[in-house]
């Protein structure tokens, strides 16, 4: 898995509890095949509304970036849309504009990972359940 600053670029547990919450793994495995194809033009939006100064656009695509980073495991991008969520609230376009290029080097990790990413996650996420054990008996 691909790392950056010590953080893996997916967190699998969050990928796997998605899967649960479903019931099947299949949509989570969806949803972070989407997630990775989504992200340069999630980035793009941000970038755009930020430079163009538009708080409203920027906040729109900074949450959808979060919280979909949230629901597959993404947690360096994850906190860092949360610190640029926190500029844009505190009128920071400045500041966020110049945390954009950590944003992409996490989102660009997670890109990059993507195929490594989905192999592992399809592999233990479709395992088939195991058989309960039987207790034993003393």
């Amino acid at each position: 898995m691909s790392e950056g600053a010590g953080i893996p670029a997916l967190e699998p547990c969050r990928l796997q509890a998605l899967a649960e919450e479903l019931g099947d793994s299949r949509p989570a495995l969806r949803f972070l095949s989407t997630y990775l194809s989504m992200l340069p033009g999630r980035i793009l939006r941000i970038s755009i509304g930020l430079c163009q100064g538009d708080r409203e656009a920027s906040m729109d695509a900074i949450l959808s970036l979060k919280i979909s980073s949230a629901m597959v495991g993404a947690l360096e991008t994850e906190d860092q849309c949360r610190a640029i969520e926190m500029m844009i609230r505190e009128d920071h376009l400045d500041v966020a504009v110049q945390a954009l290029p950590e944003l992409r080097r996490s989102t660009d990790r997670c890109f990059a990972a993507g195929p490594q990413l989905l192999g592992t996650a399809q592999r233990s996420l479709c395992r088939p359940p195991r058989p309960p054990r039987a207790p034993r008996q003393v």
